[in-house]
């Protein structure tokens, strides 16, 4: 098993969606623009982010289209 991981710094595209279920459960989808570390080139990469639970809620309450944010996360392959 190995652990792949990423940290992200860069600023959010556009206004955050903030779905809230039955259950309790939320969730928060925004886009972060991330310069490339190349001087080369002027434009960003992409990426899309889906946020759940309380770190959902937390950037459903303080994020905004613009904000300088980092994230970092990871999955087990």
């Amino acid at each position: 098993m190995s652990l792949n991981s990423v940290t992200l710094v860069g600023r959010v595209g556009r206004e955050p969606e903030v779905k809230y279920f039955e259950s309790g459960s939320v969730v928060c989808r925004f886009t972060l623009a991330v310069k490339r570390r190349k001087k080369d080139s002027d434009e960003p990469d992409w990426f899309d982010l889906e946020v759940w639970g309380q770190p959902a809620q937390i950037a459903a309450d303080y994020v905004r289209k613009g904000s300088l944010i980092g994230v970092s996360g990871g999955t087990k392959v």
